[in-house]
């Protein structure tokens, strides 16, 4: 069974574009990976520093493979959480 995550992602004050910049690289590279079904990033239209990633993953062991791939401690670990006031994730089984 899949394995859906959704994250928010509020960016802090100045750097709404330097993680809007980064996403493009993050979606690139997650939906070259074994087992991540698909990967959306949006951006809201009223606060430009709130986003949210949509990801949908084979099982468990891609979503941890995708965590643990070089791209995301890069780009994501190393390049947007920083920038980041506030990050929650949820993850959804489809039915």
């Amino acid at each position: 069974m899949s394995l859906v995550v959704i994250t928010d992602w509020l960016a802090d004050t100045g750097a709404e574009q330097h993680v809007a910049d980064l996403l493009p690289a993050v979606t690139e590279a997650a939906l070259t990976e074994p087992g991540v079904l698909s990967f959306r990033v949006v951006r809201s239209l009223r606060d430009q520093g709130a986003f949210v990633v949509f990801a949908e993953y084979e099982d468990e062991n891609a979503l941890a493979a995708h965590r643990e791939s070089a791209p995301y401690q890069r780009l994501v670990l190393a390049g947007i959480t920083p920038h980041l006031i506030d990050r929650q994730a949820e993850a959804y089984a489809l039915v």
